[in-house]
């Protein structure tokens, strides 16, 4: 009822820490690899091959993940320990509509208050989102902010686009519209309705506590449906290739045929 909910440890903190070290060197790798093209065109081509749209780039990142061993295991221990919540939800049919991570570093900005999913406009089913912390999340990291009940409330949505766009990552609308920030442990996992408003916080400097976040998230549609406003950030060889029940324990025959397929498998084994 309240459009998000968090399942605390779903994830093992030594999976977590596993898929955070491949993140960071698939980053830099990525980063010098653009920084190394050959022209505007071939790095705006690997811009946009590697990394997602996110609100207030500046030191974030929405870095699509590869279909590695690291991102395989993470992902299959996330649907294992939350399958009863997931099947209810989305079916084991659900497409896999999302993969990425979020990074933030120290000095990102906080984000304007937003939902991935506007109300208004939108008659599809809303996709369901998951975010795994690879790491503790403190409140000098910026964690995530809900607003829990917002998902169903056209109004409240139409009063946030009222809002100018500063205004938005203001502490003044997080309050009138009830945000709450999810500091959390390693592994956790935030469920989240796409219509529900939320932004990623301000990670602050080294000195005040500030430090890398890396949130692995994934994104599930059902079948038929797909609701405007999503970036849906994954890269284009696993695009409309993954369902639900392809990380579960049958599906991961199929999951290595294709990590192979798109030269991933190479990355980490």
């Amino acid at each position: 009822s309240q459009g998000c909910c968090v399942v605390a440890g779903a994830v093992p903190a030594r999976v977590c820490a596993a898929l955070a070290g491949f993140v960071d060197r698939e980053l830099q790798a990525a980063e010098r690899e653009i920084s190394e093209a050959g022209g505007e065109e071939q790095a705006e081509a690997l811009q946009q091959e590697y990394f997602g749209n996110v609100r207030c780039r500046a030191r974030r990142f929405d870095f699509k993940l590869p279909l590695a061993r690291e991102v395989r295991g993470a992902v299959s221990c996330l649907v294992s320990a939350t399958w009863g919540l997931l099947d209810d939800h989305v079916s084991p049919e659900a497409l896999l509509a999302e993969l990425s991570c979020l990074v933030s570093d120290p000095g990102a900005e906080q984000q304007p208050l937003h939902p991935d999913t506007p109300i208004a406009g939108n008659r599809c089913a809303p996709l369901m989102t998951a975010f795994v912390a690879l790491q503790e999340v403190t409140e000098a990291m910026g964690p995530t902010i809900v607003c829990p009940g917002t998902h169903l409330d056209a109004e409240v949505h139409a009063a946030l686009d009222r809002e100018g766009m500063q205004a938005r990552a203001g502490q003044g609308v997080l309050e009138t519209f009830g945000g709450r920030r999810l500091a959390c442990e390693v592994g956790s996992v935030l469920f989240m309705d796409s219509r529900l408003l939320h932004c990623g916080g301000a990670n602050r400097a080294p000195e005040l506590g500030g430090s890398r976040r890396r949130l692995l998230y994934t994104t599930w549609q059902l079948p038929g449906n797909a609701p405007a406003g999503s970036t849906y950030s994954i890269r284009d060889a696993l695009s409309r290739r993954l369902r639900l029940q392809d990380f579960a324990g049958a599906g991961s025959a199929k999951l290595w045929r294709l990590a192979q397929a798109c030269g991933d498998a190479q990355q980490s084994e």
